[in-house]
């Protein structure tokens, strides 16, 4: 019984229909070049971004898609990024094989997991240079410590990850995705440090100090859940959607250098943070008007809880300096929400955005980040793309952790000078203005 059981479940995982015809495997190639012109006036101007212009090729992307079907129904696919900035060399980002069966959609490789995927809420729904992606952070002083975007914390990016995509059932979808490590990228080595700077990992982007170079933040078993239910009804849309990621979390270093909890630890390589445990809920109503114009409002929720924070005070050493981690352990790892609305007509796009993010940088003091958006694009033909974005940013944090940043800034930071300075308080408007060529 047990083996015909088990014989059933792999039937209904590799099979589609007897009778499909089998596709030999095709190539596709498709990419995308982003060329951004930012405007911006603010009233901290320090910390290298004083200039009140900047120009930005922001991001090229191309994709390889090979795509075919097995006799018995499968599609199988295998996909590759090439991601690429100017002065730069070029990496892969995206790197993975994709199963399509009667039983689900089975994904391994380097890709995002079901935070991303599954989550729409209002950052879907604006347009220009994509608020919700910190876009203005290229140009705008953030105080110290204030949370920008909208990535949740533990968000495993592109790392080497299984995942799960089960089929539609009742307008519900669910998936789960899981990485063994999430700064493991290609073929690397276990327990090594792929990503070099924390800056750049998905969900801690300004949450902690600036750390050494060789030190970083990873999760170890990392499980992300998504759930999703889309339904239409007559000309109304609605998409309810929710994330969650748990693992366990720690803090790095790739030498001899030390992060420990106290000077008589020194020597350890790898301090063990609070696990991760953070949730993220989204949903989008849309209304498309009798003349096809669409109308869409959403809103979304971030909860992070203390996920990858310090236990208690850390000391940091490296290159001869030491620093403590103040009272950061005493705080949170941050909320946020948002809302938004958005009415496409024909080839144009309008749209508006309010994000709210926050956390506790102590026991009582926070640090605020508030960005007001409106966004323009027009679609004049396939693959151009014109759009403008205006975003009134605000952050608010306070001097102790404007020290603190500043401190770590000074002693890890090897570029640091009087352009690299932490501020308590900043806001400005930032004006943006870009085109997107895809094919």
């Amino acid at each position: 019984m047990k083996k015909l059981v088990l014989s059933t479940v792999a039937v209904a995982a590799l099979s589609t229909s007897a009778m499909a015809e089998a596709v030999a495997p095709t190539l596709q190639i498709s990419g995308n070049t982003i060329m951004n012109a930012y405007a911006v006036s603010q009233k901290v101007k320090n910390n290298g971004k004083a200039r009140g212009h900047h120009f930005s090729n922001d991001i090229s992307d191309l994709f390889f898609l090979v795509a075919g079907r097995t006799a018995s129904g499968i599609e199988y696919k295998y996909k590759i990024n090439f991601q690429a900035f100017s002065n730069a060399n070029p990496g892969v980002v995206q790197n993975y094989i994709e199963f399509n069966t009667k039983a689900g959609t089975f994904q391994f490789g380097n890709v995002v997991g079901p935070e991303d995927t599954m989550i729409q809420d209002a950052g879907a729904i604006v347009g220009g240079a994509g608020a919700f992606d910190g876009g203005y952070k290229n140009v705008f002083n953030i105080s110290a410590f204030s949370l920008r975007g909208n990535d949740i914390i533990g968000d495993t990016g592109y790392a080497t990850k299984f995942v799960y995509y089960t089929p539609e059932l009742w307008d519900i979808r669910l998936a789960v995705g899981y990485a063994p490590q999430t700064s493991h990228l290609g073929d690397a080595k276990l327990d090594n440090n792929s990503i070099q700077s924390n800056g750049n990992v998905p969900g801690v982007r300004n949450f902690l100090p600036h750390l050494p170079s060789n030190m970083d933040i990873y999760g170890v078993n990392s499980w992300t859940f998504g759930a999703s239910f889309k339904k239409d009804v007559g000309n109304w849309g609605i998409n309810l959607n929710a994330a969650y990621v748990t693992d366990r979390s720690y803090l790095s270093t790739t030498n001899s250098q030390i992060a420990a909890y106290d000077t008589a630890l020194a020597g350890k390589s790898k301090l063990k943070l609070r696990n991760t445990s953070a949730y993220q809920l989204g949903a989008i109503v849309g209304y498309r008007r009798a003349n096809g114009h669409l109308i869409q409002v959403g809103g979304g929720w971030l909860d992070n809880g203390h996920s990858r924070n310090f236990r208690k005070q850390a000391t940091i050493a490296s290159g001869g300096n030491q620093l403590t981690t103040g009272n950061l352990h005493k705080g949170d790892s941050g909320e946020a929400w948002n809302v938004g609305a958005g009415y496409t007509f024909g080839a144009y796009k309008v749209a508006a955005s309010y994000q709210h993010m926050e956390r506790k940088t102590d026991a009582v003091r926070k640090a605020k980040t508030n960005v007001w958006s409106l966004t323009g694009d027009v679609v004049p033909v396939a693959g151009l793309k014109f759009f403008g974005e205006v975003d009134y940013v605000s952050t608010k944090s306070n001097e102790a952790a404007r020290g603190l940043a500043q401190n770590f800034s000074n002693a890890f930071n090897a570029k640091a000078n009087a352009d690299t300075l932490a501020n308590s308080k900043n806001n400005g408007t930032v004006f943006i203005m870009g085109t997107k060529i895809s094919f």
